[in-house]
């Protein structure tokens, strides 16, 4: 694969849409953060790690803080080897994807194949064996000129924008591109010799486009001698079909078991950052981070806490990333949000399904709900942001206000943003400058007291196709958490249905639940419930840590009398605990469930029970119940003081013994 030497990349660091704004009118989208990391660091990092060290950007809006960001990046640290070509191109003559392959074409860079792809593509796909997989398709074809990377996706799935709908056909046999087009039309054609002259022809509706697309060195030439060509959608339906003159041919290749997707609206936003969480990017997962090794521990049930995370009997639920120094106040619940780093979270908030970025401050007595806090934003006490706001970067609202659902707080003024020059309604990441010419008794009063700077209405979005607009108004996604038997029992609808992750939850942990209720009442054979949860999980495509987690809240929950049960349960259950609680990580995953049940369900006074029978019975290692000690719940350490001080006794014992 080393055959043509380095690898050599060009990442598009400019969106030309406005499906971010107003967070992006001073701030460009590649570094925008997501699960607390720009965008942009996953693009390089994956470029990296895959020999592509000659990487070349193509930045347009905001281009010196880009600059500035890569300059103070760690990424040649990461390998000396990387360069950067940094190209910081005209707002006023670039103003679509095309312009920019055409300064490209203009710079004289390219010496060879290449990649290239948008800055914002998160991916685990081998870009190296991509890259063999075109220069075989060359080999066979001269005339290839590009192969596109498309991935599995079916209409309507999270990661798969509603503008990025399309018609994919292809000759199945080598896999060449025959036609290419937006299903978002109302009709399209085929020319007949489409047929005619292909004995079989196959039509997808499934794949997505992931914008990564891997090229001969020409390419951006053929942009340059078309000066219609406005973006690659363009550019493909040309070589495919609408321009008669072009002899050139393009091939797909299909990912089938590796991520990709791009972060193009706030819709893909919320579903890649699950994806993230629930490691279905993996190794790209935050205790991974090249830049962070440490500094997150992966917890359970997709939990991610940095070390200096300061919790004060604050309740952290399921599918949560908590950064760096951040202060999270008793009786504060965050669910299914990621919360950035040096934030200040007050006393009784709740937090749910929403992404506070870098240095947020919320007090007390606040309700967050699918909502976006941009980095210095601040929301002042007992005040509630609905579904689907955004306040942007340092914006503030409150005391005590509602903000009505989808309200978007900027910064700067409507007057100012009709009038400043350097402002585009076309691209989100038009460079906008200061506004801090405007007094404070301009303020928009509907934001409270203390509130900061004005509410923002798009003017595009009324002029939006009604489907279209509508799709990115409504963001936000649901995600449903993992219930107790008991609500699930109670559940108006008993058909299972799948959550984003691919797992059907409440179906799984129904019969895993019945699985081990029937098995302890009827003195089956331990390996034999083994046998059946394991076909469970496999039927339910549920992860070894998940069926962890659900195994021992099934121990627990199944259990009729805590009190006086609980032993024979334990050892009945010892063989099938200890098949997944091979590390440390394993014991830790039921130490952070066993604490998430007993807050959730007042069960606290059984904690130090349970760990000791568990201890005896060689489920958890003294170690690991100490290290996780350091971190518990101050009110599960109050419980457990003196079993941890038994174990801590027990420990210099055995260490004045072996001296």
């Amino acid at each position: 694969s080393g055959h043509y030497g380095r690898g050599q990349a060009v990442v598009v660091a400019d969106s030309f849409n406005s499906r971010f704004k107003p967070i992006t009118l001073d701030r460009p989208r590649c570094l925008l953060p997501l699960v607390n990391r720009p965008l942009i660091d996953y693009t390089i990092e994956h470029l990296i790690e895959h020999g592509f060290y000659d990487i070349t950007i193509l930045a347009r809006a905001h281009s010196e803080k880009i600059k500035a960001h890569l300059d103070q990046s760690n990424f040649k640290k990461l390998d000396a080897r990387v360069s950067f070509s940094f190209h910081s191109l005209s707002a006023d003559s670039c103003l679509s994807y095309g312009d920019a392959i055409r300064e490209l074409s203009n710079s004289g860079e390219i010496r060879g194949p290449f990649v290239l792809l948008a800055s914002d593509v998160i991916s685990n796909m081998d870009l190296r064996q991509a890259m063999e997989y075109h220069q075989a398709n060359k080999k066979k074809d001269k005339e290839c000129i590009m192969t596109c990377i498309f991935k599995k996706a079916m209409p309507g799935h999270p990661t798969r924008g509603l503008e990025d709908d399309v018609v994919v056909c292809t000759n199945p046999h080598s896999n060449q591109l025959l036609a290419f087009h937006n299903a978002n039309v109302k009709k399209f054609y085929y020319e007949i010799d489409l047929f005619t002259t292909n004995e079989v022809v196959d039509f997808h509706y499934d794949l997505m486009n992931t914008h990564v697309f891997l090229c001969e060195a020409h390419v951006p030439a053929r942009f340059g001698d078309h000066f219609d060509i406005q973006d690659m959608e363009s550019f493909i339906k040309g070589v495919v079909g609408e321009d008669e003159t072009c002899i050139e041919n393009i091939y797909i290749h299909i990912l089938e078991d590796r991520y990709a997707a791009r972060v193009t609206n706030l819709r893909t936003y919320v579903s890649v950052s699950q994806d993230i969480i629930n490691r279905w990017t993996y190794p790209v997962v935050p205790d991974n981070y090249y830049n962070a090794s440490g500094e997150y521990i992966y917890r359970k049930r997709g939990i991610y806490l940095s070390n200096s995370v300061k919790l004060y009997k604050a309740n952290i639920a399921q599918n949560t990333v908590v950064g760096p120094e951040t202060t999270i106040d008793r009786e504060t619940e965050i669910t299914d949000s990621v919360i950035g780093s040096k934030c200040e979270i007050g006393r009784n908030v709740k937090i749910t399904k929403s992404f506070i970025w870098d240095e947020v401050t919320i007090e007390e007595g606040c309700i967050i709900d699918n909502a976006v806090l941009a980095s210095g934003a601040k929301v002042y006490k007992k005040s509630t942001i609905n579904p689907g706001c955004i306040l942007a970067i340092d914006t503030a609202v409150g005391p005590n206000v509602v903000l009505d659902p989808g309200t978007k707080v900027t910064a700067f003024s409507a007057s100012h943003l009709r009038t400043d020059s350097g402002c585009s309604n076309d691209s989100e990441d038009t460079k906008c400058s200061g506004d801090n010419d405007i007094s404070d008794t301009d303020m928009d009063e509907n934001l409270g007291a203390d509130g900061w700077r004005y509410v923002y209405k798009s003017e595009e979005e009324d002029e939006d196709d009604s489907v279209i607009s509508e799709y990115h108004k409504k963001w936000y996604l649901p995600h449903q958490g993992i219930r107790t038997i008991d609500e699930i029992s109670d559940s108006s609808d008993s058909t299972p249905v799948p959550s984003e992750s691919g797992i059907e939850e409440d179906g799984f942990y129904r019969e895993l639940f019945d699985s081990m209720n029937g098995g302890y009442d009827n003195k089956t054979n331990i390996d034999h419930v083994i046998l059946e949860i394991n076909s469970s999980k496999h039927a339910y495509n549920v992860s070894v840590n998940d069926c962890l987690m659900y195994v021992c809240r099934g121990v627990v929950e199944a259990c009729p009398d805590l009190s006086t049960q609980l032993p024979n349960y334990l050892k009945y259950f010892k063989p099938l605990l200890a098949k997944f609680t091979n590390d440390l990580s394993s014991q830790l995953i039921i130490l952070d469930e066993l604490q998430a049940w007993s807050l959730e369900y007042d069960r606290v006074e059984y904690v130090q029970k349970i760990l000791h029978i568990m201890y005896e019975e060689d489920i958890l290692d003294e170690s690991v119940i100490l290290r996780w000690n350091e971190t518990a719940n101050p009110e599960i350490k109050n419980k457990i003081c003196r079993f941890i001080t038994w174990l801590l006794e027990a420990e210099e014992e055995s260490s004045e013994e072996s001296d």
